[in-house]
């Protein structure tokens, strides 16, 4: 078998579906007939499945036509036999992650860790931009309507298998039994199989790209979508859009359900009545407030002590500006002329706290780590054993792979119609380059590509920005504006955590499989926080310029060599650069949970693993946030 179908096709797979199968028929109190025969001898039943999978003999059985009244509406669903749900349920537990990815920053529904919560506050945050007007639309019989033969070759592309491929085609042949026993043959995918979702979502993603590279902003749960405009005219122009884009899918809008209103006509979205000001918006709603924190010190000629169980910052004029207890302080950052001393360097070396040093303007320039941050010598070996190889190429491809695909993200999430013909056109350019990385047969092929990324991305990040911090060129050694100066100061900082991340992992940050190691700096944790500056860093920064945060305002000139963000530039960008951090997620990666503090930190422990582990892949993160 291939290797999706050896994992979605063994036993222990096909266990867990059942589990998972049998847990959700179970939720309403009732367990069904089919699932108790099927309890009555599981053990035996999911060996067969399994053989008969490995030896290419399962074939799904006829779908059974259930309808569900729900008031005055009738809802037909067609539930496959419980080996099939089985089966299709074992091959969405192993594909999402590797699907996941593709579905972008629109979509809420069928994903693991996004829901209606977030859907909901994604419209309640576009309406607090001050897009008043929204289009209200959803597709017409989205399911029925879905060109399989679409879904399935995208999913041939992100899952080349054609044992799982063979599966999923048989499962569109399939029919459905209506309640006199009669067979009917179905168009589109069965609303009642557990991969109609996620197929749904490959197809209907064309919309979310469309609209969003058009600077239409969008948030659809499932087939149901809203889209935040200036005017009514946009939102007429989002429809038509809308409609040929579906049209040019084979589907169609509901004609009754699609309108266009404001919010302050109200209208209904996922059963919340959206209103001027209901429902609020949730601030913080996945944020984890620790009981350490972060202390970052950029106040010149000020020095870092230790007295009586409190970390003291003082003025260069002995002024007291910080007492805290040595309890709350995680890790130490310091910028420019500061110091530190011996008592802090004793006490943060024997608690494991690390302390970051960077130049004033944000130079990173090292780290100082406790010794229980020892490099194990089988890490050591593996990481110089894989320097150069093919096996780092393959690693150097897929990192590059996960900074564009977030940075096609920044691109649509705050691209708007005004200039939308600029990142319309950048987001093209990065999906070409992203076509040519399995091509690239170097790591300086590699680089190169993710240097032509920059060369489209940046300057349309300049763009989107309000216009006293609009930029044409990312400046960085000086940078020359207050947004450059911005991306630069918090690219030190989370450069600073990938150090420290990978040193908690047991590698060395100087041993790169991307970024050469032919120069004095940390290569491998260039190499990791790659994908961490679209998803952190540069959201971080336009979401502060666009709400006001960061002005044009919070830089100065220093000696002629650039700007330096003043204390209030500062406070701002690194404020919110910790609000993300400390944002909890779900899904970004397969079974695991947590901030995305704690993402970069296991992305290092996979890189570590797939260092280590030929059999091992590496992938980025699906995005939540």
């Amino acid at each position: 078998m291939g290797r999706w179908a050896d994992r979605a096709f063994s036993l222990g797979a096909l266990k867990d579906a059942w589990l998972e199968v049998l847990a959700n028929d179970a939720q309403d109190g009732v367990v069904s007939p089919g699932v108790e025969r099927f309890a009555v001898d599981a053990e035996a039943s999911l060996a067969l499945l399994a053989e008969d999978l490995a030896a290419g003999h399962y074939r799904p059985g006829a779908l059974t036509e259930v309808s569900l009244q729900s008031g005055d509406k009738t809802r037909i669903l067609h539930v496959p036999t419980v080996r099939d749900r089985i089966v299709a349920r074992s091959i969405l537990q192993e594909v999402t992650p590797a699907v996941d990815p593709f579905l972008g920053s629109a979509s809420f529904a069928y994903r693991p860790g996004l829901g209606v919560v977030d859907a909901v506050n994604a419209v309640a945050l576009l309406r607090g931009e001050g897009l008043g007007w929204v289009l209200r639309t959803d597709i017409r019989d989205c399911f029925p309507s879905l060109p399989v033969d679409v879904a399935l070759r995208r999913f041939a592309l992100i899952v080349p298998d054609d044992q799982v491929l063979a599966v999923l085609w048989a499962f569109a042949g399939r029919q459905a039994r209506r309640a006199g026993g009669s067979l009917v043959r179905l168009e589109g995918v069965p609303q009642g199989c557990p991969l109609s979702p996620l197929l749904a979502n490959l197809v209907l993603v064309d919309i979310d790209d469309a609209l969003m590279n058009e600077g239409f902003p969008v948030v659809r749960y499932g087939d149901d979508v809203v889209v935040a405009t200036c005017d009514a005219a946009d939102a007429s122009a989002a429809r038509e859009l809308a409609a040929t884009t579906a049209e040019r899918l084979g589907m169609s809008l509901s004609a009754e359900k699609t309108v266009v209103t404001s919010f302050e006509d109200g209208f209904t979205f996922l059963g919340e009545d959206f209103g001027p000001r209901y429902p609020p918006v949730l601030e913080g709603i996945r944020l984890e407030e620790p009981l350490e924190r972060v202390l970052y010190v950029a106040l010149q000629g000020s020095r870092v002590r230790i007295a009586q169980g409190r970390l003291i910052v003082d003025s260069k004029e002995d002024v007291r500006v910080l007492d805290v207890a040595i309890s709350q302080v995680s890790r130490i950052v310091c910028f420019g002329s500061v110091g530190v001393s011996a008592g802090t360097r004793s006490w943060a070396l024997s608690s494991g706290v690390d302390v970051v040093f960077a130049s004033r303007q944000g130079g990173y320039q090292g780290t100082m780590l406790s010794h229980e941050h020892r490099y194990r010598p089988a890490r050591l070996r593996a990481q110089l054993a894989v320097v150069g190889t093919e096996r780092a190429l393959e690693l150097g491809r897929a990192i590059v792979a996960a900074k564009i695909s977030k940075q096609r993200v920044i691109l649509q999430r705050f691209n708007r119609r005004q200039g939308h013909e600029a990142a319309r056109e950048a987001v093209r350019q990065l999906d070409a380059l992203v076509g040519m990385l399995p091509d690239a047969a170097s790591p300086q092929e590699v680089m190169g590509l993710e240097g032509a990324a920059a060369h489209f991305y940046f300057p349309c990040i300049g763009a989107l920005m309000p216009e006293p911090l609009r930029f044409s060129v990312r400046s960085r050694r000086p940078p020359t504006d207050v947004a450059n100066a911005a991306l630069s100061y918090l690219y030190t900082i989370l450069l600073g955590e990938c150090v420290t991340a990978l040193h908690a992992a047991g590698l060395d940050p100087a041993i790169g499989v991307l970024h050469a190691d032919d120069d004095i700096r940390p290569s491998l944790a260039l190499d990791l926080m790659e994908e961490f500056r679209p998803l952190v860093v540069d959201q971080v920064v336009l979401e502060c310029a666009r709400q006001g945060r960061l002005r044009a305002t919070d830089g100065t000139p220093k000696d002629g060599s650039g700007i330096v963000l003043t204390k209030a530039g500062r406070g701002a960008i690194v404020d919110a650069y910790e609000r993300r951090m400390l944002s909890q997620t779900r899904g970004a990666l397969p079974g695991f949970s947590g901030t995305l503090r704690r993402h970069l930190y296991r992305q290092a422990q996979r890189l570590r693993a797939a260092i280590q582990d030929p059999t091992q892949s590496w992938t980025g993160l699906a995005w939540r946030l």
